[in-house]
Formats: C-alpha cells, structure tokens, sequence
C-alpha cells in the first residue's frame, strides 16, 4: 500500500459550473498554482486563485474533513 502524503492544504475551488465554490483538501504542502487537481476526498477540481470573500464565504468539504480526520486515527 502507497504511504499517504501527511501534507495537506485546503483551497477553495469552483465546481464544474464555476458559480458555486467549496473548500477542499490536497495533497501536498501548498498549491502552486496547478490549474487542476484530486482533493483528498477523490473530487476532480479545477483550480483558480480564490478571493478573500471564498474563504469566508465557502463551506469546507465535509468529505475531505473525514477522511483526514480517520488517517489521524491510530
């Protein structure tokens, strides 16, 4: 079995139709300006530059949540 990134940020990203936006997690130590990515929880996200208002504003993926909050299990 591969061993899990232990690095994760949260971004918030538009969905497909690109009006409605939630934050997810991913693997990695920060985004780098990838225009696409997998969140932790295995959605396909295209990626852009988020505004102050879609951190406040934007819900955080319950789905990633636990998922990282399982991998912390013992």
């Amino acid at each position: 079995m591969p061993a899990v990134e232990t690095h994760h940020y949260w971004l918030p990203v538009p969905d497909r139709t690109g009006f409605a936006w939630k934050r997810h997690a991913f693997r990695s130590r920060r985004w780098g300006g990838r225009t696409a990515d997998t969140s932790v929880c295995n959605v396909q996200c295209p990626m852009a530059r988020p505004s102050e208002l879609d951190w406040f504003q934007d819900p955080t993926s319950q789905d990633c949540t636990s998922i990282l909050l399982d991998e912390q299990t013992p």
